[in-house]
């Protein structure tokens, strides 16, 4: 989200929207998993892009951190939605703007992949969002994040957190790593566990046998 929007009528769409986004998420993910901290100054999140619910999570990391975010996306998803602008949704093409937003203190995340890719290594990377970040004279922020089926019915979101980058500095080389991180502590833990130093950012939907245990239990005690 950026800025107010004018209007009562513009503000409840806006609301609206926020609401679906944050339904979507609750409403199909068992939660929302984060690890690190999140910065308060005006940056340029990068994120790899790996899954249906990451412009979902880049929403949630705004809302987590208290800023105001904006996602570039490719204009034809911005022409087919135009509604998503309401949320914060940027076309590519609106770099202008997305600069006069850095200015202002808000964040800016990119997908710099580039595209939606397979669930792996991370691609090699598009130049905008360092060119955003050395243009605003603000940090990057290396984002990795895994939305994957582990050992509950509904997947998961993993959110791994890097430290702010100066904006010159390589992004590729950082981003690639946490995501290596990422999955390495995801292969290392139990399917059933939370793996070490990540928080419950959001809880979403619980699996059959979890809503059914207390249920369960209460019958043993019987």
């Amino acid at each position: 989200m950026t800025g107010e929007p004018h209007g009562p009528f513009t503000r409840l769409l806006k609301g609206v929207v926020e609401g679906l986004l944050l339904g979507s998420l609750k409403g199909n993910l068992r939660g929302v998993y984060l690890r690190g901290e999140l910065p308060k100054t005006p940056l340029v999140l990068a994120m790899n892009h790996h899954s249906f619910y990451d412009g979902h999570l880049v929403w949630l990391l705004g809302r987590l951190a208290g800023r105001p975010t904006s996602l570039l996306v490719a204009e034809e998803n911005l022409k087919a939605f135009p509604v998503l602008s309401l949320a914060g949704a940027l076309g590519t093409g609106q770099l202008r703007e997305a600069l006069r937003r850095l200015g202002r203190g808000e964040w800016v995340a990119v997908f710099p992949e580039g595209a939606l890719r397979y669930p792996g290594p991370l691609a090699p990377l598009r130049p905008g969002a360092s060119w955003l970040a050395q243009r605003a004279g603000v940090p990057l922020l290396p984002v990795a994040a895994r939305v994957v089926v582990r050992g509950f019915s509904h997947p998961e979101a993993f959110l791994l957190v890097g430290e702010p980058l100066p904006p010159g500095a390589g992004l590729e080389g950082a981003l690639a790593e946490l995501l290596r991180q990422l999955d390495g502590l995801l292969q290392d833990t139990h399917p059933r566990a939370l793996p070490p130093g990540f928080q419950q950012a959001l809880r979403g939907r619980q699996s059959l046998e979890e809503r059914v245990r207390p249920w369960v239990e209460a019958l043993k005690r019987l």
